[in-house]
């Protein structure tokens, strides 16, 4: 008999994590997520304990608290000269002008770099982080990982045994198990 071994978080996760504590500045948060091109990342105390979880969507509610500007892909295209427009096959590809091309002069450090001082500089983490831990211990299933990320509407967890932060798991490292691609 064949005994067959279910794929668990331990499988999947991520175990070089990103992590950064409470006191930086939105600022430079956005310069890490950048940097690292990685969505969100766990909020550590001194001690080593998670204390949070912050994510690119935390600073773009600061930015929108903060601002009346609305940036979109088509605006970037075509509304503040960055761009130039797209032709009509690209925007037939593209419809909801989701992608940039690949040639596009734009990038999350030109954008970082061109953002006049403001509250990026002044709010810390510690004020935008959402300040729960979504976690699952390395023993999860990936169908209870799934109902997890679902259910709590979030697209990471931190991975905690015996209460330290062991890896991150993301909904694209479920896609990536799940439907193993050859990029």
């Amino acid at each position: 008999m064949v005994t067959v071994r279910m794929v668990t978080v331990r499988d999947i996760m991520q175990t070089k994590v990103v992590s950064v504590t409470a006191d930086i500045s939105a600022r430079a948060l956005a310069r890490i997520l950048a940097d690292e091109e990685i969505s969100g990342v766990p909020v550590v105390g001194k001690d080593g304990r998670v204390e949070g979880v912050v994510s690119q969507t935390d600073l773009v509610r600061l930015a929108a608290e903060e601002s009346n500007v609305h940036l979109t892909a088509s605006a970037l295209r075509g509304g503040v000269g960055l761009i130039e427009d797209p032709d009509e096959e690209a925007a037939e590809r593209d419809p909801f002008d989701f992608f940039l091309p690949e040639d596009s002069p734009f990038s999350a450090q030109s954008f970082l770099d061109a953002l006049p001082e403001s509250d990026f500089e002044t709010v810390t983490v510690g004020e935008i982080m959402t300040p729960v831990s979504f976690s699952v211990p390395p023993s999860t299933s990936l169908p209870e990982l799934a109902n997890f990320l679902v259910r709590g509407r979030i697209h990471r967890a931190v991975v905690l045994e015996d209460g330290r932060l062991v890896g991150i798991v993301t909904s694209n490292d479920l896609l990536r198990a799940r439907w193993p691609t050859d990029a």
